[in-house]
């Protein structure tokens, strides 16, 4: 029973994020790829070294504070799939205030966790994961929702396999 708990609540959770999930889509629409069909993330740097990348259109979200860089990338990995997309740049990024919130209110949370951080860097990598709230001075911490505005590729097959990332 334990070994079919965390699979079966990993699956939930992921319904449920990509039911909340609203990505902003602007551009052409290809078939939709299979849900097994991999998307990675590339930057600018290695696109430029690849022939034949078709840049399909420009999607937008904004993620909820309690959503960690590995959900905005999941949901963001769901809308490329379904626009036919097998490849994603992030074009901008930026960190909105969205309220304050007590330490015992964030520590108490059934999320995962809240986004306090806001280091503005246009890097999905230097998102923050986990917070450590031992510094009992602050009495709120501002959260902030994340805005993402990405590119959908279509990048040749022989192109993708050169490099595999999470």
């Amino acid at each position: 029973m334990k070994k079919c708990f965390l699979p079966l609540t990993a699956a939930i959770l992921g319904l449920i994020l990509a039911a909340c999930a609203s990505v902003k889509y602007e551009g052409e629409s290809l078939p939709a790829l299979s849900s097994d069909t991999p998307v990675k993330f590339y930057l600018a740097s290695e696109l430029d070294k690849m022939p034949g990348v078709v840049v399909l259109g420009t999607a937008e979200y904004t993620a909820r504070p309690s959503l960690t860089s590995k959900d905005i990338r999941s949901i963001l990995r769901d809308a490329a799939r379904d626009e036919g997309a097998n490849g994603i740049r992030i074009v901008f990024m930026e960190k909105i205030p969205d309220g304050e919130a007590r330490k015992d209110q964030i520590n108490n949370t059934g999320a995962p966790q809240w986004n306090v951080s806001d280091n503005s860097d246009t890097s999905l990598s230097y998102m923050k994961n986990t917070i450590n709230y031992s510094d009992v001075r602050d009495k709120e911490k501002t959260i902030y929702k994340t805005f993402v505005r990405a590119e959908f590729l279509s990048v040749p097959e022989t192109e993708q396999l050169v490099e595999d990332r999470p």
